[in-house]
């Protein structure tokens, strides 16, 4: 039997709808703050009504005047801060100019706008809060839609997450046509943004054009695309999975052991790819450089110049993906701490007492006697002229000399962390400690060093 619009039974399935979003993506934490972005449509007024049932949040209403629809932009704003005094509920509203902001950045008016609120929400949600928009499982069907036509991987299916970092979106799980029926329920007013309904916007002519036709094929057609882009996105979080551990397993210096990553299967060696340039800090590839990447860690040799200046190349049984210019970089050493430089990550950490019986254990490349270490002491990358006096070895080399006999690949030699105090090097990574700095067996004040790739952590 088919129930009303907005009859209760409606109503009692899109509120549990919501619910089981909320509480299976562990949204929103006891006495969080909430900032709830509100624009007036249907869709926000729904998450600011549900939001503001909830006892154990501070809530917190958001809007954004974007200046750019004249007198309906203010007729919006008005609107929502009648709502909120009438119902109690906190507002802050800021007022942007898009349309000049946009052109100095040489953005579009809808990626300005999208940055400028987010950047508002940012700011009033601080360290701890969370930031609540009004996303749907429409909007979600309509970004699968928009990637399948541009072209996308599997990530590009899995439609818009219910959460991201802070950002929650309570609304993912019901469609546009039951926010409306919510509304009409509650008695919710909204305003409508005249823009919606122009097919200028590619978004606008698949909500109005794409959907229509699938719905007649399959009237739940939404439902069906949130249900195959929550399939997808399992798929793809376990080959990311599998990803994320063969470049641990790989990882050596700043690079990675090609044999270890060649014989992947393709789904997880594009994924590898993908994040070795992500760990660059430049997160997109086009198909024909991740091909030529593709290309030449098969062959196992070659190079190839990929996102923002970004030289993949094969060197020593290694890959490698380092800017076309490096920095080096320098830190005070002081334990414990961890410390980030060019896409890796220093972590340094002073034994505890249950720990050093098991100090044994520990690798003793890794480890130096911190009690000869003064307040001079620096962490930082390689110079010109720098000499090093391994332990155990009874000589001192040159770093050009001594990296050449450990086989350390060229492209690995500028991004090795080194100790060093008042000129002295004290350890460098791979190799170990000098004989002043070397850890005994046994010793209690031992310092622990690992250095690895940054977004491995993560």
């Amino acid at each position: 039997m088919k129930m009303d619009k907005g009859s209760p039974e409606e109503i009692e399935k899109i509120e549990y709808s919501i619910r089981m979003a909320v509480e299976q993506n562990r949204m929103i934490p006891a006495n969080v703050c909430v900032i709830a972005g509100v624009s007036g449509g249907a869709d926000s007024m729904a998450l600011l009504h549900f939001l503001s049932r909830i006892p154990w949040i501070r809530l917190l209403a958001a809007h954004l005047n974007h200046g750019l629809r004249g007198a309906e932009a203010d007729r919006d704003e008005n609107f929502v801060r009648a709502w909120c005094a009438d119902h109690n509920i906190p507002l802050q509203v800021r007022r942007e100019d898009i349309a000049r902001l946009a052109k100095e950045r040489k953005q579009s008016l809808e990626e300005c706008g999208r940055e400028e609120r987010y950047r508002f929400f940012e700011e009033l949600a601080g360290p701890d809060g969370r930031i609540a928009t009004a996303h749907t499982l429409s909007d979600s069907a309509e970004t699968v839609l928009y990637r399948l036509a541009m072209g996308t991987a599997a990530s590009g299916l899995c439609g818009i997450p219910a959460v991201r970092g802070n950002i929650i979106r309570p609304l993912i799980a019901i469609t546009r046509a039951q926010v409306e029926a919510y509304c009409d329920y509650y008695d919710i007013p909204f305003q409508t943004d005249s823009t919606n309904f122009s097919r200028e916007y590619a978004r606008n002519r698949i909500r109005m054009d794409v959907i229509p036709v699938l719905k007649s094929l399959n009237p739940a057609a939404e439902e069906a695309i949130g249900r195959m882009s929550q399939a997808v996105g399992q798929d793809d979080a376990y080959l990311d999975l599998l990803a994320r551990r063969a470049l641990e397993r790989a990882a050596k210096w700043n690079g990675y052991r090609l044999e270890t990553v060649r014989d992947l299967p393709q789904p997880v060696l594009v994924r590898v790819v993908k994040e070795m340039i992500r760990q660059t800090g430049h997160a997109r590839l086009s198909s024909e450089q991740l091909a030529g990447a593709l290309k030449i860690i098969g062959e196992g040799r070659g190079a190839i110049s990929v996102a923002g200046g970004i030289n993949l190349r094969i060197e020593n049984g290694f890959v490698f993906a380092l800017p076309a210019q490096k920095n080096g970089w320098i830190f005070p050493f002081t334990p414990p701490q961890t410390l980030t430089g060019d896409g890796r990550t220093v972590i340094i950490r002073v034994p505890t007492p249950e720990d050093r019986g098991k100090v044994h254990n520990l690798l003793y490349q890794n480890l130096i006697d911190y009690a000869i270490i003064s307040t001079t002491a620096v962490i930082r990358t390689r110079r010109p002229g720098d000499t090093f006096r391994p332990a155990g070895r009874g000589v001192t080399k040159s770093l050009k000399k001594l990296f050449n006999e450990e086989r350390i690949p060229p492209s690995a030699r500028d991004s090795l962390v080194i100790l060093e105090q008042d000129g002295e090097i004290l350890w460098i990574e791979g190799i170990g400690p000098s004989e002043k700095a070397a850890a005994a067996p046994g010793c209690r004040t031992a310092a622990w060093i690992q250095v690895r790739q940054s977004a491995l952590l993560s």
